[in-house]
């Protein structure tokens, strides 16, 4: 599971230019990721749940550009969101749940090590992408097929409901950031609001916790129904 995680962390390092950071000066990013870690740590204290504020202080989806593709939101500015949560994201983990340092520490060195790479020689990047795409899409595979297993006999109408309170308070949060600073809120609610289940999962069951896959993978659940009725929507108005 530590293998997948790591290999998840440095694909999406090489597709991360690190210029994308500097977009984070702009009050309505620095809004829309700071409003759902405080709105998500909150939750995460009430529920006491360990493997909720894994899930709560994760980044948003690693994959959050192709999941804006589905709803027609901005790519760039997703991009842009994901990269500043994964900044964030990193020390309040070690910060909240000190166990988790050896692989919070792991992932961040493997995610640095992508973005230097791809920073450093883009044009060998380009030429690797599509089997760094290849293999990104693996490792998240492994990790919520894991997940899927693990969680067959721990899903249940807590856990749904707990998800489903982490995703609207982290979306809706995340939204509303932006639209105070004229941003686009969709692009917000994605790659800001959201979390990546799969990196919460990886990280509670590399924690030992009981139960690490039920909130993460009904989270999952959630978030691809989510996306569903936004592209029906979306459709619709087209």
């Amino acid at each position: 599971m530590q293998s997948a995680l790591t290999l998840y962390f440095f694909t999406t390092g090489t597709r991360t230019p690190l210029l994308a950071l500097l977009a984070l000066r702009r009050p309505r990013n620095l809004a829309a990721i700071a409003l759902p870690y405080a709105g998500l740590g909150l939750v995460a204290v009430i529920v006491g749940d360990p493997v909720v504020a894994i899930l709560a202080l994760s980044p948003s989806p690693l994959i959050g550009p192709a999941l804006a593709r589905i709803v027609g939101a901005r790519e760039e500015t997703v991009g842009a969101l994901l990269t500043g949560t994964i900044v964030l994201s990193f020390p309040l983990l070690l910060a909240a749940i000190p166990g988790l340092g050896p692989n919070v520490n792991i992932g961040l060195f493997a995610f640095v090590i992508g973005a230097a790479l791809a920073g450093a020689v883009p044009m060998f990047r380009d030429l690797v992408l599509p089997i760094v795409d290849g293999a990104r899409y693996v490792a998240l595979a492994i990790i919520l097929g894991a997940a899927g297993v693990a969680a067959l006999s721990f899903v249940d109408p807590r856990a749904v409901g707990v998800a489903a309170l982490v995703l609207l308070v982290g979306t809706l949060s995340a939204a509303i950031g932006a639209l105070l600073f004229r941003g686009d809120g969709i692009a917000a609610a994605i790659g800001a609001g959201m979390r990546d289940p799969a990196v919460a999962f990886a990280l509670a069951i590399s924690a030992g916790l009981a139960g690490a896959a039920a909130v993460p993978v009904a989270y999952a659940a959630l978030v691809a129904l989510s996306l569903g009725v936004g592209k029906l929507v979306v459709a619709r108005q087209a």
